[in-house]
């Protein structure tokens, strides 16, 4: 198989060229699934030398990237399991925050964004977080590439070696499968 940039090649891929070639793809596409730095630099070190060990084992059953975006999108999910589990055990005493005299231990500042919305923004976030998970993957990886990273449907057939209409396909299906999760959660009452 000639190597034009877009596939690797299991004989011409070396650690070098992972880490130049494709550390900024896991980066991006663990930023955009964990929505922030530290954790998608935590993603993209384990990835990246998690691949660097495996990259003699590659068989070539798909191509590289693919690879690379499967082992990205599953070390993304269970860092956010972590992440996650992690919160839960930190329980904090409010009382931690105040002073002898009640006074709170810090200043305060203003909120930029009232809290009711911050906690609407956050549940929001997660519920589509949630859903986006809850995907069969083989539509969750053109939806993530699709809605979520905004590559065009030709670059998705191309990176999932996939015909164009079947990237529309899955994408059709999986964008159902979104607005079918995500309805209970944003239908309007009616009155």
């Amino acid at each position: 198989m000639a190597d034009n940039g877009q596939h690797g090649d299991s004989a011409v891929l070396t650690p070098e060229r992972v880490f130049h070639d494709y550390a900024p793809r896991v980066y991006n596409l663990a930023r955009r699934m964990l929505g922030n730095d530290a954790d998608a630099e935590d993603v993209t070190q384990d990835v990246l030398l998690q691949v660097v060990r495996k990259l003699d084992t590659f068989r070539g059953d798909s191509s590289f990237p693919t690879w690379l975006h499967r082992v990205t999108v599953n070390a993304a999910l269970a860092n956010r399991k972590k992440r996650a589990l992690r919160q839960e055990r930190e329980a904090h005493d409010p009382l931690d925050h105040f002073l002898e005299t009640g006074q709170h231990s810090n200043s305060i500042q203003p909120w930029s964004v009232a809290p009711d919305q911050q906690a609407l923004d956050q549940e929001t976030q997660q519920l589509i977080e949630k859903a986006i998970a809850g995907l069969p993957e083989v539509y969750r990886d053109v939806y993530v590439l699709a809605d979520i990273e905004a590559l065009p449907n030709n670059e998705i057939a191309e990176l999932l070696e996939l015909s164009v209409p079947a990237v529309k396909s899955r994408l059709h299906r999986a964008r159902l499968l979104m607005r079918e999760a995500l309805a209970p959660h944003f239908e309007e009452a009616l009155t």
